[in-house]
């Protein structure tokens, strides 16, 4: 990735942070109104909901930075994913920090502050069960870029010969112009139906 997109890149990674923090915090609020609405502020229900708001606030931060790489319209190349990989452990660091703190917060409203130590390995498995989901994503992502950007040894000679074959079919053409009474319509549709046939072939090997 280059630098420019690099830095846009950090850039959106910070947004995103901000706006799940706030995500977060808006639904842990909503939860603990919720559940102070029916007197229940000790359940042990307010826990296990704030273990899926987390859930799902960090599966969000790893959607939206897969989406922004469409977004950006990259294209591939040998450092891309690592990047990538790497802004996303990133983004995960602060927003387990967030989320922590929040799970602590609750099992303490709750009134049972030993419980975070016996949930946290829960929670952290659940984090690192969505980053190897995300990493999955991102390869097949960066898979797809490479097949689409990079062209093989072979592709690249097909399109040569094609360039050279417009080359020269405008050449001869001219030169039939010129003199009409040249036979040259048969070498015109030769190299016409080599220039129609390139396409279909490279198209061939791209599917393979």
């Amino acid at each position: 990735m280059n630098i420019d997109c690099k830095q846009n890149f950090e850039e959106k990674i910070r947004l995103i942070l901000i706006d799940s923090t706030f995500t977060l915090e808006d639904k842990y609020d909503l939860m603990v109104t919720k559940y102070a609405a029916h007197d229940l502020l000790r359940s042990g229900g307010m826990t296990k909901e704030t273990m899926t708001i987390i859930a799902e606030v960090n599966t969000k931060v790893y959607s939206e930075i897969l989406s922004y790489i469409d977004a950006l319209n990259l294209t591939y190349s040998s450092s891309l994913e690592n990047d990538i990989s790497e802004l996303a452990q990133y983004a995960q660091k602060q927003f387990k920090t967030e989320s922590i703190a929040k799970l602590e917060k609750c099992t303490e409203m709750v009134g049972n502050p030993k419980s975070f130590e016996k949930i946290l390995p829960e929670v952290e498995a659940e984090m690192a069960s969505s980053y190897a989901i995300f990493k999955n994503n991102l390869n097949a992502k960066v898979l797809y870029l490479k097949q689409t950007t990079v062209k093989s040894p072979v592709e690249r000679a097909l399109w040569a010969l094609e360039i050279i074959c417009l080359v020269v079919t405008i050449f001869v053409s001219g030169m039939w112009f010129n003199n009409p009474d040249g036979n040259y319509e048969p070498l015109i549709v030769c190299l016409t139906a080599v220039m129609i046939l390139i396409p279909l072939i490279i198209r061939r090997i791209g599917k393979q």
